[in-house]
C-alpha cells in the first residue's frame, strides 16, 4: 500500500514539475512574487505551488519562522518564482501566519492549512511545484 501511495505522489509531482521545465511553453516567462509584512526579521515565506484556475493563478505559499533569536523589527518578506504562465490575476493563499494584524494594503488570503484552500484548487492546471 505504501509503495502505491509513493508512486502516485511521484507521478502527480512530476506531472506538475514537467510543465515548468518545458522551454517551448506557449506562455511567456513571468515572475510570481508573494510579499507580506511580518512582526520580526526571523520570518520567511516561500512559494510552494502555482495552479491555473480559469482566469486566475492561485499561488500557495508558506510563512515560517527561523529558529533562534531575530531582530524585533517589522519586516517585509517575499519570495519569487519565474514560470511560464499566462498573464492572469494572481490570488495568494498563505499558510503559517501567527500574528493577528495585517497591512492595510494586504490582499493575501491567510489560511490555517492546505485543507483550507477551496477544493477546485486540485482541479486546476499545476504550473509550478516546489521541489524541496
Amino acid at each position: 500500500m505504501k509503495i502505491v501511495l509513493m508512486i502516485m505522489m511521484l507521478f502527480s509531482a512530476s506531472a506538475c514539475m514537467g510543465i515548468q521545465e518545458n522551454p517551448a511553453s506557449a506562455f511567456p516567462m513571468q515572475k510570481i512574487t508573494v510579499t507580506l509584512t511580518a512582526p520580526d526579521a526571523g520570518w520567511r515565506v516561500r512559494i510552494l505551488e502555482v495552479h491555473r484556475l480559469g482566469k486566475e493563478l492561485w499561488v500557495v505559499s508558506e510563512a515560517y519562522h527561523l529558529k533562534g533569536m531575530s531582530s524585533q523589527v517589522i519586516s517585509t518578506i517575499e519570495d519569487m518564482v519565474e514560470i511560464a504562465a499566462p498573464p492572469l490575476t494572481v490570488v495568494h493563499f498563505i499558510m503559517g501566519k501567527t500574528w493577528a494584524w495585517s497591512d492595510e494594503k494586504d490582499s493575501n488570503r491567510y489560511i490555517g492549512s492546505r485543507d483550507d484552500i477551496p477544493a477546485e484548487f486540485d482541479k486546476g492546471e499545476c504550473l509550478y511545484q516546489r521541489r524541496e
